[in-house]
């Protein structure tokens, strides 16, 4: 997202991109703050030049923002428009909170919408009356508009799915790409050197995954009850191992969970959190095992052996 607010910042931003911009920042209020503060950044990297039309619309309708903190609009005002994304990086990163939100919401133009996971990212490489095409980088849920007429399609850096309309799940690293359907059909593709595209069908329920180590498609079942934690907060552990639950609530929240004692990671729990915050969740844990805890600024650690 910050690559595509230096783009609409600057009137380089396309007609979908300034619709993906627009649609991300009515979605909640911490987006909409997220932008103004963004826009504060800009005005500051480019203090004598005109905003582009869209943007003054944009500035004479809005309530009057809150400011940049200082420290940071006395550095920016001297940085390049070349450096402007990282600008824009740096805000976002400094107005996360203590890791409750670790996902964005983005409604694109032909209606579908898409949950970013963490830093992930999502690039728009063509949305108009015959197709519908993207790039993602990391871990995001799509939540695709069913038109028969217009696939969609996305590009990961060793995959491809196609879908007409349906929901899952895309997680993509330099190396694998996986694919957790949730309802639908996606057809889940790989191609291999010198050789024509090999492909999948995975309904709701299934996962496939492409690996530069594989010369095929892993399909099978999915088994990961908390591949959607992220989004949905709804977390279920059932005889998971300690170490097993740090990856998940690292993974839901955006946190860093430490064990004092490195044999606690051994322990196993059951249990379910339905939309917790963080800390609460924290909490029951160190109760259920009769433990001490400590947790601030998004660092949570679990002290005692616990089992």
């Amino acid at each position: 997202m910050e690559e595509v607010l230096a783009k609409y910042f600057t009137g380089e931003a396309t007609k979908d991109e300034i619709e993906l911009v627009e649609s991300w920042r009515s979605e909640s209020e911490t987006n909409a703050n997220a932008f103004f503060e963004a826009k504060n950044v800009w005005a500051a990297t480019q203090p004598e030049l005109t905003p582009p039309k869209h943007v003054l619309d944009e500035i004479l309708k809005e309530p009057q923002a809150k400011q940049v903190p200082f420290i940071l609009k006395s550095w920016v005002k001297y940085a390049s428009a070349a450096v402007l994304v990282l600008a824009i990086s740096l805000l976002f990163i400094l107005n996360q909170n203590s890791g409750e939100v670790n996902f964005t919401n983005t409604a694109l133009s032909d209606g579908s919408k898409v949950a970013l996971h963490g830093a992930s990212s999502l690039d728009i490489i063509k949305i108009n009356e015959n197709i519908r095409e993207v790039r993602v980088t990391g871990k995001a849920y799509f939540d695709i508009n069913r038109d028969e007429s217009r696939p969609f399609i996305i590009h990961t850096e060793n995959a491809k799915v196609q879908v007409l309309g349906t929901s899952f799940l895309v997680k993509s690293t330099d190396n694998t790409t996986e694919v957790c359907v949730e309802s639908g059909l996606v057809e889940f593709s790989k191609a291999i050197l010198g050789r024509d595209e090999v492909s999948v069908k995975l309904s709701e329920g299934e996962m496939g995954l492409v690996s530069t180590n594989n010369k095929g498609i892993i399909k099978r079942n999915n088994s990961d009850l908390n591949y959607l934690a992220w989004k949905t907060k709804i977390i279920t552990f059932e005889e998971n191992t300690m170490a097993e639950v740090k990856t998940v609530l690292e993974d839901v929240y955006g946190i860093e969970v430490k064990f004092e004692n490195q044999a606690f990671k051994q322990c196993k729990l059951t249990a379910k959190f339905n939309k917790k915050k963080a800390k609460d969740a924290i909490e029951i844990i160190a109760r259920t095992f009769g433990v001490d805890y400590e947790y601030s600024n998004g660092k949570a650690t679990l002290k005692g052996k616990g089992c």
